[in-house]
């Protein structure tokens, strides 16, 4: 793809010679024929020791090697990652998948080895479902979805247009749910269900719990992370981040456009608003209101120093019982 391609695809305007670009590579990793991109002016002196043939940049810069000026060079070059590298997926039904008689199973669909597919489950046109994942009774899947190795979706669930499943997520297992009777722990029976709507992404070995009778809820467009845990009842809305090693305890309700950052916890019947922030490692203990940052994650202290702050915290109520005298 020549420099000058680029440039007229994405309004922005060549400085230097009309080069051909057979990759796409970070300032430092590049080599001759790749394109980078800087963001601010501080990345200038690396970019100048690059190997690059050329950068994408949102300013004019007084350097050797040819320059694209767009407004939003990460943006740009994130689009034509999907430009030079496209994905690709196999096709056909394999004979080594066990897809169930009377599966109704759409266009174009790749169903790798030893998958199983329900005899009850629904599959839309262009899904692609890799091999070693399990389908179950009454499974819908919409079009266009993409299903990676050892996925799980057990019975009740709907996955909606656009979703892509990560490897070994778990979609519809049984809420953690029980009650007490004669000094034991009973199984509560869950018979509610999963739905994932359109455009949403679920990370690998990510876990969402079915609802004990009517829905866990996963809206439109949200992404969430690897290694996560969405318990029953939940309902996450759209647009909305949930980062790695999030967990949220049932029948929370957070809101559109939320993110909750790496090992936020959320308690049970929380009701968190749309637009907050919860910053990394915090607690939520009760509701948020929307618009807000929250956060209570301590960042890391050196160990001698954090066993002196802990000995005085520990001093504090005979520190205030003085005070008060």
């Amino acid at each position: 793809m020549r420099l000058s391609e680029i440039a007229k695809q994405f309004d922005g305007q060549l400085i230097g010679e009309d080069k051909e670009i057979k990759g796409l590579k970070s300032i430092t990793t590049a080599e001759e024929g790749d394109l980078t991109f800087i963001t601010e002016e501080k990345h200038l002196k690396q970019l100048k020791e690059s190997k690059a043939t050329a950068v994408l940049t949102p300013f004019k810069l007084e350097i050797d090697i040819p320059q694209v000026v767009v407004k939003q060079p990460n943006r740009v070059f994130y689009k034509l990652i999907d430009i030079m590298y496209p994905t690709s997926h196999p096709t056909g039904i394999s004979p080594k998948a066990s897809v169930g008689e009377g599966a109704k199973v759409g266009e174009d669909v790749y169903i790798g080895d030893f998958t199983f597919i329900h005899p009850t489950a629904e599959i839309g046109n262009n899904v692609k479902i890799y091999p070693n994942c399990y389908i179950g009774e009454r499974v819908k899947i919409g079009d266009n979805t993409v299903i990676y190795p050892n996925v799980v979706l057990l019975k009740d669930v709907e996955v909606g247009k656009d979703v892509i499943l990560q490897p070994g997520c778990v979609i519809g297992g049984d809420g953690f749910g029980y009650y007490q009777e004669g000094g034991k722990h009973k199984k509560i029976t869950h018979i509610g269900k999963v739905v994932i709507q359109d455009g949403v992404e679920i990370g690998a070995n990510t876990t969402i719990d079915r609802a004990m009778l009517d829905k866990t809820v996963i809206k439109s467009g949200t992404k969430i992370d690897n290694l996560v845990m969405v318990a029953h009842n939940c309902e996450i809305g759209e647009n909305t981040i949930l980062v790695s090693q999030v967990g949220i305890a049932g029948s929370s309700k957070v809101g559109n456009n939320v993110i909750l950052a790496g090992q936020v916890g959320v308690a049970d019947h929380i009701t968190i608003g749309d637009n907050v922030v919860v910053t990394a490692q915090s607690g939520v203990s009760k509701d948020l209101e929307p618009n807000k940052v929250y956060g209570s994650g301590l960042p890391a202290v050196e160990w001698s120093k954090w066993k002196r702050i802990l000995f005085y915290i520990h001093k504090l109520p005979e520190i205030v019982k003085k005070l008060k005298k």
